[in-house]
């Protein structure tokens, strides 16, 4: 009767070892799989950051091509004229000249016209009566008076530069700011200064004065790497 009851205890000694052997294979089994999975989450964020790494590398490196792209002004002209009458209302209405042509940018292939680019220069529009030649030659107070000494020095510009010039009036007697033969007068809207810009590159005006001459300088705007 012992030796049964002994025999009993062992088999369910041995039946507890064997599912808690069974137990710990499918807990070992899960755990491997669970690793397993987030191994394959880990490669997965690594390729992604990989991928994102590479991502940002090829933007910045674009950015910095992109910003190794500039332009840069080159001057190919300039011109100075002498003010022999610096007037006071002659010297305004040639500054304000200055100030509109400066900084004006000219487009490869298009055609510049200085009284479409100043306006009109009557005293409606800001300017003061001052002397210019009337179309006999005669001395006389006009409103924008001055004006042709700016639109002459650019004449001058046009042709150092080479450019088409397709509009282009002497004044009705000699005047002695620019060489003879190299004025250009205007009057709004009937005579005017037109040349085009046939350099290949786009052009910008530079365009200043003081009491006692006027310069105007033309540059080509060129890309620089």
């Amino acid at each position: 009767m012992e030796k049964k009851s002994s025999d009993k205890i062992l088999s369910l000694i041995s039946i507890i070892i064997l599912i808690s052997l069974v137990g710990y294979i499918i807990y070992l089994f899960f755990r491997s799989n669970i690793n397993l999975n987030s191994n394959k989450i880990d490669v997965n964020k690594d390729i992604s950051n990989i991928a994102n790494t590479e991502n940002i590398n090829t933007n910045t490196e674009s950015a910095q091509i992109e910003k190794q792209i500039i332009y840069k002004d080159v001057e190919i002209a300039s011109f100075t004229s002498t003010l022999y009458d610096n007037e006071e209302n002659r010297v305004y209405n040639i500054s304000k000249a200055c100030d509109i042509l400066n900084g004006v940018t000219i487009p490869n292939g298009s055609e510049f016209s200085f009284n479409n680019t100043i306006g009109p220069m009557g005293e409606e529009n800001g300017y003061k009566l001052a002397k210019g030649f009337d179309d006999k030659g005669k001395l006389i107070d006009i409103p924008g008076g001055g004006m042709c000494q700016v639109s002459s020095t650019l004449y001058n510009v046009a042709l150092m530069a080479n450019l088409k010039i397709t509009e282009r009036h002497p004044h009705s007697r000699r005047v002695y700011y620019v060489p003879v033969d190299k004025d250009a007068t205007v009057y709004y809207p009937s005579l005017d200064l037109k040349f085009i810009n046939n350099t290949g590159y786009d052009l910008k005006l530079s365009a200043q004065n003081d009491n006692y001459s006027v310069t105007i300088k033309m540059y080509k705007i060129e890309q620089s790497n």
